[in-house]
């Protein structure tokens, strides 16, 4: 594998960042070197800030936040050093720190110093760039609006609206937020090619996945390996069904989409993958760190699943099958 113990996955939202970082994890374990994945999202991530910030409120908060940004990676770096694994970050270097500097309308300089201080913080841990592009950004931003659902893709406006830049750009809805996302893709293109460590661009808007991760593989120097087991049509078919919790709200129903296992727990048509050894009952959610375990009752038949890993709001959830 190439020399390295930190692998960097970024790009727009919805490019395929956390489901290559899950795929990579599992490859690098599978090629017998320890690693770490870390998901965007997951609990006690060592790069958060700690602040859901998308609009600075004040000069004191920007300075805090450039400020404090450098400090975090620094207490990783030196963790890192010390380890002995691989480790896999998605979005941290571009997506949830540059963009923010960015959609705030920050002077280009600003952000580029900011940037630098970075790349120099990391260097120590030789690191590899995946970085995800696509020619049509409108056409990309839509196309992850339709697979996430309305719920999602309101979230995702409404929040974007607010910021300095599509406010100042004169223009509202769709087309602000469109406009934000395309722009910050070419700010993020012309930093990608400044970058001085190993990276890899792959211009991934034909979803031809299977091609984009031989590239990587091939780029991190990896043997591909079968990572999942195969399912009968009649085993996936057992767990099909909708899942609710006792007490509480949360539900889930399990379903085939193209003879594929999906569910809806976080937005829709999730596939749902069996590990690849162990129990025959256990599966993880394609691009999270979410693990699914069926149960059955006494005769056999799935009644209930229990939720496990690093996925906020999801740990040690069971839900029952009606």
């Amino acid at each position: 594998m190439l020399n390295t113990k930190l692998i960097l996955i970024d790009g727009i939202t919805g490019s395929g960042k956390s489901t290559t970082a899950q795929f990579l994890a599992n490859q690098i374990e599978e090629n017998g070197i320890n690693v770490k994945w870390y998901h965007e999202q997951e609990t006690n991530h060592p790069l958060e800030y700690g602040e859901d910030v998308e609009v600075f409120g004040s000069q004191a908060e920007r300075e805090r936040f450039i400020g404090t940004i450098p400090k975090i990676w620094r207490q990783f770096v030196e963790r890192v050093r010390q380890s002995e694994e691989v480790h896999i970050i998605e979005s941290h270097l571009l997506q949830d720190t540059v963009r923010i500097l960015f959609q705030n309308n920050l002077e280009e300089v600003i952000i580029t110093d900011f940037v630098q201080e970075i790349e120099d913080i990391i260097k120590p841990l030789n690191p590899a760039l995946i970085y995800f592009h696509q020619q049509d950004a409108d056409r990309s931003i839509r196309r992850v609006w339709k697979r996430r659902g309305d719920v999602w893709k309101k979230w995702f406006i409404d929040s974007d609206i607010q910021t300095p830049y599509v406010k100042e750009s004169g223009l509202t809805g769709e087309i602000g937020v469109i406009k934000l996302w395309s722009d910050y893709q070419t700010f993020t293109n012309q930093l990608f090619e400044k970058y001085q460590f190993n990276k890899l661009a792959v211009e991934n808007s034909a979803c031809e996945w299977d091609k984009y991760r031989q590239q990587i593989l091939n780029f991190l120097e990896l043997n591909s390996v079968v990572e999942n087991r195969d399912l009968t049509l009649e085993e996936k078919k057992r767990y099909c069904g909708t899942y609710k919790e006792q007490e509480g709200k949360l539900e889930c129903t399990v379903k085939l989409l193209d003879s594929n296992l999906v569910c809806d727990l976080i937005w829709p048509n999730i596939r749902i993958l069996p590990v690849k050894t162990g129990d025959r009952r256990l599966f993880y959610l394609e691009s999270f760190p979410v693990f699914i375990k069926f149960k059955e009752n006494e005769e056999g038949c799935i009644k209930m699943l229990s939720l496990s890993g690093k996925r906020k709001n999801l740990e040690g959830k069971k839900m029952f099958k009606l």
